[in-house]
């Protein structure tokens, strides 16, 4: 499970040690000006097609770099919803992470994106 905070105008994703070392990745320090979109969705909706980078396992655990229809894609996540962040001029176009509460903190980043508008 990653850990995901607001700090300034920095989105930052810290993974756990063990899926550091199984997505070959530590963190992400993304600016929130670089972020397009956060939304939720089920790993399974990813539709993940190759893995280029990190481990698969299924449902139980999959960590690391996918290629999908959308290109590519960081996920560290098991079964079960992920929070999914939309990101321009970054390295990955898009990152899911499982998080205790996707639904919230998805309405909090998008809240924070500079000209986002309003979020009902």
């Amino acid at each position: 499970m990653a850990d995901v905070k607001i700090e300034g105008d920095t989105l930052t994703i810290n993974l756990s040690l063990l899926d550091r070392m199984l997505a070959f990745r530590g963190s992400f320090h993304i600016p929130l000006s670089h972020i397009t979109n956060a939304y939720v969705s089920d790993l399974e909706d990813l539709e993940l097609q190759y893995r280029l980078e990190g481990t698969n396992w299924g449902l139980i655990r999959t960590a690391g770099v996918f290629a999908n229809p959308q290109g590519l894609i960081f996920v560290d996540a098991g079964q079960g919803e992920c929070l999914v962040i939309e990101t321009r001029g970054e390295r990955y176009p898009r990152i899911a992470v499982q998080v205790s509460d996707a639904n919230a903190l998805a309405h909090e980043i998008t809240r924070a994106i500079p000209d986002s508008g309003p979020v009902e």
